[in-house]
């Protein structure tokens, strides 16, 4: 498998540019009949938006929740993206007035300080969202647990990005991609068994957890 990045998981932290790197992760609902319609609308937007974000990658799902395209950009920083958020409120987020959109809610996170920045590329075409909400003060655990394991792992298992929410309960959401589901299950079989998976003491401070396998939109910039 191929990694989506040049720059490999060490488990010591990024230079000061790469940690001040946030994501937008926005998640747009739609009516099932409206997925074409919905899924043209993200994509000119993500595409063509000129608030400074840079569009990485958009998916939708054909199992478990439907109705849904999410998408990942990001800004060099806490000041760049919090200026893009404030003119989506005041002047209007320009998926709103489309049709075939029925809902957009747009979150903030902030990569592991270890994490590189997403390197966009063809690596799946089958992603896995999975999304953890953490007991209060879990998170940093967490980070301590990933810091030790995920070197380990990324060799074999390439991580697309794995960030935690800034706002809300504490939160992890980390994206893998995979040739396809099958491939999925026999990784993730190959690394609990190897002992590089579950990070120490991660496991010990999910409340629940979310698992979603998505495929990219057709302009996405992660294939």
């Amino acid at each position: 498998m191929s990694s989506p990045r040049t720059a490999h998981i060490t488990g010591e932290d990024q230079d000061r540019d790469a940690q001040a790197v946030r994501y937008e992760w926005s998640t747009i609902g739609f009516q099932l009949l409206n997925q074409s319609a919905a899924s043209s609308a993200v994509d000119r937007w993500a595409q063509d938006g000129d608030d400074g974000g840079i569009y990485l990658g958009a998916w939708t799902s054909e199992n478990g929740r439907l109705g849904r395209i999410w998408v990942l950009r990001r800004f060099p920083d806490s000041a760049a993206m919090l200026a893009a958020r404030e003119r989506l409120r005041l002047d209007g987020h320009p998926l709103a007035s489309i049709d075939a959109i029925e809902s957009v809610s747009v979150e903030s996170f902030a990569p592991l300080p270890f994490m590189p920045l997403v390197e966009t590329g063809t690596f799946g075409p089958a992603y896995e969202i999975r999304d953890y909400r953490l007991v209060p003060g879990g998170l940093t655990d967490t980070i301590a647990g990933w810091r030790k394991a995920l070197p380990l792992r990324d060799p074999v298992d390439p991580i697309t990005v794995v960030m935690y929410a800034l706002d809300g309960p504490d939160r992890l959401l980390h994206i893998w991609p995979f040739k396809s589901p099958n491939e999925r299950l026999a990784v993730r079989r190959d690394v609990y068994e190897a002992g590089i998976w579950p990070p120490p003491g991660a496991p010990d401070v999910i409340r629940d957890a979310d698992s979603t396998m998505v495929w990219p939109l057709p302009s996405s910039p992660l294939q």
